[in-house]
């Protein structure tokens, strides 16, 4: 239901607006900026990074993890960064995240590894959705947010005519916003062995699933084009 209406924002933003913790996430006439992606995709990491940078208070748009805020900001002519990650990797990140959180708060890791074909078309749906505002945000793919947001933040200023505060990417800095979002945010030894064990199980289902293998064909079609129009992007900041 959520990937439903998260696609549409004049069905999400009525029912999600009313719910606690919502409305501080979603974009309105105050929004400086939006930065949303598909959960895993470096999503904490660019929004600790960028109200870092900050020397002034923003009103940052983030973190309800579906099209629908980012094309609130497109119709409203607010800057927003879509961030994109390989949907393999963003798949099993998500689902061993899950398996982590429930292994912290409950001590339990589930017998069953599931849910990749599910994964795959929520995916699907939150780029598919964004492809028709494609001109009207910045792409952020998940390597250059993690090694070079400020090069994101630059390409926004030149995009938008904007002028935020450039995040400087150093190891310090990248670390310090990491160890100020929580165990979930960033990488880990142990939900490093909680992927290991959804990527196989991912790649075994593959063998024997021809319609997850054609899910996926599509999703990383979609994603290909995503990097090339993010490779234009880049180019275009240079020369300016």
């Amino acid at each position: 239901m959520k990937t439903f209406l998260g696609t549409r924002p004049a069905l999400y933003f009525p029912i999600f607006r009313r719910r606690s913790g919502y409305d501080a996430l979603l974009v309105d006439q105050d929004t400086d900026i939006c930065i949303e992606g598909f959960p895993r995709s470096a999503n904490s990491f660019a929004a600790g990074a960028f109200e870092a940078a900050q020397s002034h208070n923003i009103r940052l748009a983030h973190h309800t993890h579906v099209a629908a805020n980012a094309m609130r900001a497109c119709e409203r002519g607010i800057p927003a960064i879509v961030l994109i990650r390989d949907p393999r990797d963003a798949i099993v990140s998500n689902i061993a995240l899950a398996h982590e959180v429930r292994l912290v708060e409950t001590g339990a890791v589930p017998e069953q590894i599931s849910g990749f074909g599910r994964q795959l078309e929520a995916w699907q749906a939150f780029y598919d959705a964004l492809k028709p505002h494609e001109d009207q945000f910045v792409t952020a793919p998940f390597k250059q947010v993690i090694e070079d947001f400020g090069a994101v933040i630059q390409a926004v200023n030149v995009r938008f005519d904007t002028d935020f505060d450039v995040f400087n990417h150093t190891k310090e800095a990248a670390d310090a916003i990491h160890a100020g979002r929580g165990y979930h945010a960033g990488p880990n030894q142990r939900r490093g062995e909680i992927k290991e064990r959804v990527r196989t199980a991912f790649e075994e289902e593959l063998k024997s699933d021809k319609r997850l293998r054609r899910t996926l064909e599509h999703a990383r079609e979609t994603h290909a084009a995503y990097l090339t129009r993010a490779s234009v992007t880049g180019h275009s900041s240079t020369r300016q």
